[in-house]
C-alpha cells in the first residue's frame, strides 16, 4: 500500500518537476495564472499516463512517454507560450536530464537500504529539492539563454540530446544499458568529449567577438578623445594665428627697418623666428594614418607625463592592410609596455 502511494507520489511529481522546470527554463513567471495552466496542461497529459498505464502497462506507457509527455510538452511551450521550437526543446531536454539527478540519488538510496520504497521516497524528496534549487539558482541564468542565436543553442542541446536518445535507445527500448558491454559504457564519454569540443569552438567564436567589440568600444574611445584634442589645438592655433596677424604689421615694420639699416642677417633671423612661431601654430601630425596619428597623440601625453624622451620617425602610408582594429591593438598594446617597461 505504502509502495503504491510512493510510486504514485513519485509520478506525479517527476511530470510536474518536468513540466513547471521546462517553463521556468525559458523565463516563464510561475505566477498563480502560469501555475494553473500549467497545472491544467499536466492533468491533461497524466490522464493520457494513466490511460496507457491501465490499457497497455508500464513498458508500454514507457516506451510512449516521450509522445504522451515531452513532445505534447513541447508544442504547448511553442504554441501557447509563443517559444521557438529550439528554445522550447532546449528547456525540456534540459529538464529531462535534471531528472537523472533524482533517479540517482534514488538508486543509492535503494542499494544502501534494500528496500523499493525508499528508491521512491528518496526520488519525491530530491526531485522537490532540486526543483526549488533550480528555480531559485538557474532558471534565471537558462532563460538569458532565449537571447542566444540557434545555432548555438542547438550546440549547448548536444549534451541532453545526446543523454536524452542514449537514455531511450539503451535502457527503455533496448538493454543495452545494463548489458555491460563496453560500446555502451563508453559511449557517454564519446558524447561528453564531442559535446566538449563544440562547446570550446562557440566559445572561442564568441570570445573573439567580445575581443572585437573592445577594440572597437577603444576605438572609438580614442577617436572621441582625439577628437576634443583636436578641437583644443585648433582653438590654441586659431588664437596664436590672430595674434601674429594682429602683430604683422610690427613684423613687417621691424623687417624693413634690418633690410634698411643694412642688418641683413638679422632680418633672416627674425623672418625664421617668424617662420617657427606660425608652424606652431599647426595640428601636429606623425604621419598620413588618420588612426597612427589618433593613437600617438592619445599615448603622447603619458609618454610625457613617464619622464619618456619621445623621439619618431613614422613612415607609414595612408591605407593599411590591417584592419583599425587590429592596428589599434597592437599599436596600443606595443606602446603601453613600452610605457610601463
Amino acid at each position: 500500500m505504502i509502495e503504491s502511494i510512493l510510486v504514485a507520489l513519485h509520478n506525479a511529481t517527476t511530470l510536474l518537476f518536468g513540466v513547471y522546470i521546462s517553463a521556468a527554463f525559458l523565463g516563464i513567471k510561475l505566477n498563480r495564472k502560469n501555475i494553473f495552466i500549467l497545472f491544467g496542461f499536466s492533468c491533461a497529459v497524466g490522464a493520457v499516463y494513466i490511460g496507457v498505464f491501465t490499457l497497455f502497462g508500464e513498458t508500454v506507457t514507457r516506451q510512449v512517454y516521450p509522445f504522451i509527455v515531452h513532445l505534447p510538452l513541447v508544442l504547448f511551450l511553442m504554441l501557447f507560450y509563443k517559444y521557438k521550437l529550439v528554445f522550447s526543446l532546449m528547456s525540456v531536454l534540459t529538464g529531462y536530464l535534471c531528472c537523472q539527478i533524482s533517479k540517482w540519488v534514488g538508486i543509492a538510496a535503494e542499494e544502501i537500504s534494500g528496500l523499493e520504497t525508499v528508491y521512491y521516497g528518496a526520488r519525491v524528496i530530491t526531485t522537490v529539492t532540486v526543483f526549488a534549487l533550480l528555480l531559485r539558482f538557474v532558471s534565471e541564468a537558462t532563460a538569458q539563454l532565449t537571447q542566444k542565436p540557434d545555432k548555438e543553442l542547438l550546440i549547448l542541446a548536444v549534451m541532453p540530446l545526446t543523454y536524452y536518445l542514449f537514455d531511450y535507445l539503451t535502457g527503455v527500448y533496448t538493454g543495452l544499458l545494463y548489458s555491460g558491454k563496453a560500446i555502451v559504457a563508453e559511449f557517454l564519454g564519446f558524447a561528453l568529449c564531442i559535446a566538449y569540443l563544440l562547446f570550446l569552438l562557440v566559445y572561442f567564436k564568441q570570445y573573439e567577438e567580445k575581443r572585437e567589440a573592445e577594440q572597437k568600444i577603444r576605438l572609438i574611445e580614442m577617436q572621441r578623445a582625439n577628437s576634443q584634442k583636436e578641437i583644443e589645438a585648433n582653438r590654441r592655433s586659431q588664437y596664436a594665428v590672430s595674434l601674429i596677424r594682429h602683430d604683422m604689421r610690427h613684423f613687417l615694420a621691424n623687417i624693413s627697418a634690418f633690410i634698411d639699416d643694412g642688418e641683413y642677417v638679422r632680418a633672416k633671423e627674425y623672418i625664421n623666428e617668424i617662420i617657427s612661431q606660425t608652424e606652431k601654430t599647426a595640428p601636429h601630425k606623425y604621419c598620413k594614418n588618420t588612426v597612427v596619428n589618433m593613437i600617438l597623440s592619445s599615448y603622447e601625453s603619458d609618454i610625457h607625463n613617464n619622464g619618456i624622451d619621445f623621439k619618431y620617425e613614422v613612415q607609414i602610408p595612408e591605407k593599411l592592410i590591417v584592419s583599425d582594429i587590429d592596428l589599434t591593438s597592437i599599436l596600443s598594446n606595443a606602446l603601453e609596455n613600452a610605457i610601463h617597461a
